[in-house]
């Protein structure tokens, strides 16, 4: 899946995904590469969704190419 960081919690590492369908997704530092702190909101990034006993969750994220990029469902065009 692809989307873009809508919110980033540095200090908790953690932040949230919008993605392609419009649903906000969940991730941590456990689940990118890299590190959160080298994301920024508005970054667009890729991803795979993980099932957990709380709530679905971002893994795997890691950012997209300026080329690879597509509007997700629901954003802003501001």
């Amino acid at each position: 899946m692809k989307g873009s960081i809508t919110q980033l919690l540095k200090k908790q590492r953690c932040g949230f995904i919008l993605s392609e369908e419009g649903n906000e997704v969940y991730f941590n530092d456990d689940g990118v590469e890299g590190a959160v702190s080298d994301f920024r909101v508005g970054s667009w990034v890729e991803f795979e969704i993980q099932y957990g006993l709380e709530r679905p969750h971002a893994v795997n994220v890691k950012k997209v190419l300026a080329r690879d990029k597509q509007r997700p469902v629901g954003a802003s065009r501001g």
